[in-house]
């Protein structure tokens, strides 16, 4: 049932996957957009869903007045990926080509002021639409694919995808942004990458983090006790698996050498990889959970082995709000704005790793103080809110232009009735 609100203007926002529940940065990213954005607007949804059971799934009914669901089966979209093979289209896009959302996409377009785009994915079905349209990239993806190709060792037929697709996804990329009122990345790194002219229309605005929900935690650690290390995230994801695979491999046996540490995956993950990590030495394995805090609130430190992806990692993030002292690779660093050696430590290298955790294990005030020192960092630069509040005025400034173009044209048209 619509609860639509007569005097709020009306934004029409498009996702490539159902939203809810909120697991995962990509979800939890376009969900905070839009309950920033309900304050100000009627939000109607339209996604795609790839399992017909979330055809059903609940949704945040004080966010979304209205909802519209179009499952597209994972057989359509793997065909939609062979044909696009044969063009110029990047297959990030064939992927989620759909005939019925198309069309439903057309029905809804003269209800609403304005669109709101989730990814390229489906950016891509609004680009030639003369009206307002935003676009939520988030992150570079073809900076994400660039990464994947320089790293030999991934040999599968994901990396081959991946290599294939850089060079059309990048060219897209570059371009598409002429085609939105708004484009929004979540790092600059990925914003110099595609855009170091800085367009107008291109703003960086980072994630934030939900302190209430992710509660901070005083945290000890002793030389001659177990140290978890804790990993979070979405193990679906290649960039995710692949930071796991390698610290699984050639970081935590090293450190076991040195000392006794375990190492906790925490977040969503296939039965294939959770019973490879679970046959390793060391590895606690959760799978996806109700609670993150729960669920990590044994751990020490926090761990971001990420040697590809793009853009703001939320996971470091967390364990700054949960206490959990963080080492991020130089790629999980990337865009956060934060002090290496204050906030945050760095290391690349299974020594790096060593070295640092055994300055926090003999320097005990230090550990303490980094995770007092990264909260505080928290707290005055990522709330959602305090992140998100250019972005949706940019979005209300652009909404208002095109109101007062709309009004202008209307009035202009009547002038010239006899």
């Amino acid at each position: 049932m619509s609860n639509i609100d007569i005097n709020k203007k009306q934004i029409l926002v498009l996702t490539p996957r159902f939203p809810f529940p909120v697991i995962g940065g990509d979800r939890l990213r376009i969900y905070k957009i839009c309950k920033e954005l309900s304050k100000h607007y009627d939000l109607t949804l339209l996604s795609l869903c790839d399992k017909r059971e979330e055809l059903n799934y609940e949704y945040d009914r004080e966010v979304f007045s209205s909802v519209h669901r179009v499952y597209l089966s994972k057989k359509k979209s793997i065909l939609n990926v062979i044909f696009s093979l044969f063009s110029n289209t990047p297959l990030q896009i064939g992927y989620y080509k759909s005939k019925e959302f198309e069309d439903k996409l057309k029905q809804l377009l003269p209800e609403h002021s304005a669109t709101l785009s989730h990814l390229i994915r489906v950016g891509d079905y609004v680009k030639e639409n003369k009206d307002i349209n935003f676009l939520e990239m988030t992150d570079a993806i073809s900076l994400n694919y660039k990464r994947v190709k320089e790293k030999a060792s991934l040999l599968s037929l994901k990396t081959f995808v991946y290599s294939f697709e850089q060079k059309r996804l990048e060219r897209y990329e570059r371009t598409i942004n002429n085609k939105f009122s708004l484009t929004t990345l979540v790092s600059q790194v990925d914003s110099d990458y595609l855009y170091p002219d800085r367009p107008n229309n291109v703003l960086v605005c980072g994630n934030g983090v939900d302190a209430v929900s992710l509660p901070f935690s005083e945290r000890k650690i002793a030389k001659d006790k177990k140290i978890t290390l804790v990993f979070i995230g979405n193990l679906y994801s290649l960039q995710n698996m692949d930071g796991v695979r390698w610290f699984t491999k050639e970081v935590l046996p090293f450190l076991n050498k040195h000392g006794n540490f375990e190492f906790k995956v925490i977040g969503r993950i296939t039965d294939k990889d959770k019973s490879w990590l679970e046959s390793q030495p060391g590895v606690v394995v959760t799978g996806e959970v109700d609670s993150i805090t729960y669920a990590a609130a044994d751990g020490h430190i926090g761990v971001c082995p990420i040697r590809l992806g793009a853009g703001i990692q939320n996971k470091v993030l967390e364990y700054m709000a949960l206490g959990l002292p963080c080492i991020s690779s130089t790629v999980g660093f990337e865009g956060l704005g934060a002090e290496e050696g204050k906030e945050i430590y760095v290391a690349n290298t299974k020594e790096e790793y060593l070295r640092v955790l055994n300055y926090f294990i003999t320097n005990l005030d230090k550990y303490t103080e980094t995770a007092l020192v990264a909260k505080k960092f928290i707290g005055e630069n990522f709330s959602w809110e305090a992140k998100l509040s250019p972005y949706i005025q940019k979005i209300k400034e652009s909404v208002k232009e095109g109101a007062n173009k709309r009004g202008n044209s209307s009035r202009l048209t009547q002038s010239f009735h006899f």
